[in-house]
């Protein structure tokens, strides 16, 4: 079995390191998601979140949206195989609480993410948006991060969010089925299901989680990037905290349970085939 690089892709720097994950094709990554997040301004959560002694711990905003379900629409630019896996990534957190969380509008006119002159513009029209951006440069974000969610809270009430936008780095990556395809023009790719899973966590009020505490959690702040490779599922402790915010309903309340039967689905994880094949040998 041959050994894939690893890179960390922290602040800029390229940080090398091996593993035995098999990607094919393409260079297998590690991408940062450390500054993948953030609302529209600044609140007091992040020393309870960052705590794993408080209540709050994993949550940046313990109280959750302010209506449910979270009502969203779409990019244009956003393709079929796009939009299902972001519907795939809310299935996982719907799963998780045992309820509907989200509802979709359609698509959201002729507004895409090149549509806003910068990040937190997209929040002024009170759509909550999924958004490509093809001009990633004037979100101000580093061009290593794979996407943002951006949130409000009313009155300035960190337990609380009424307002958010998910923002996609598709300028620089090919985000899209990645056990399905494979990387073009020079772009990495990055499977969708998984990028979307991680950021609406984020979404729904949940902050990242170190993987020295829970290594399985889709809140890590990094992912694994490459052609046939993808992180779907959730962990146990993903599905216990976003239960601290929603509640539980019927067997969803069984946390390990639920976390099993996400796995098992078949839709929240992979290799594609040719992976499966190279990590046989």
């Amino acid at each position: 079995m041959n050994l894939i690089a690893k890179y960390s892709l922290i602040t800029g720097v390229l940080v090398g390191a091996f593993t035995n994950f098999i990607a094919c094709g393409s260079q297998l990554y590690k991408a940062s998601l450390a500054d993948d997040n953030g609302p529209e301004e600044p609140t007091q959560s992040e020393a309870n979140s960052a705590d794993p002694t408080s209540t709050e711990f994993g949550l940046h905003a313990p109280s959750g949206w302010v209506n449910l379900p979270v009502i969203y629409k779409s990019d244009r630019t956003l393709s079929d195989v796009q939009l299902k896996a972001l519907q795939l990534a809310m299935k996982t957190w719907e799963t998780a609480v045992g309820k509907p969380l989200f509802e979709y509008k359609g698509v959201h006119g002729s507004i895409t993410g090149d549509s806003f002159p910068d990040l937190f513009s997209s929040l002024s029209d009170k759509i909550n948006g999924q958004y490509m951006d093809t001009n990633w440069s004037k979100t101000g974000k580093s061009k290593q991060v794979l996407a943002t969610t951006i949130w409000s809270n009313p009155n300035n009430a960190y337990q609380l969010i009424d307002n958010a936008d998910i923002r996609y780095n598709s300028d620089l990556y090919l985000i899209t089925d990645a056990i399905r395809n494979s990387p073009t023009d020079e772009r990495e790719v990055v499977d969708m299901q998984s990028l979307a899973t991680h950021e609406l966590g984020h979404l729904l009020g949940l902050s990242h989680i170190k993987d020295s505490y829970d290594s399985s959690s889709i809140m890590n702040p990094s992912l694994i990037i490459g052609e046939g490779l993808a992180t779907r599922s959730i962990s146990v402790g993903d599905v216990k905290r976003v239960q601290k915010i929603y509640g539980c309903y019927g067997t969803a309340c069984d946390a390990e349970l639920t976390a099993r039967t996400i796995m098992q689905s078949g839709e929240h994880y992979g290799l594609s085939d040719k992976a499966k094949a190279e990590a046989a040998h």
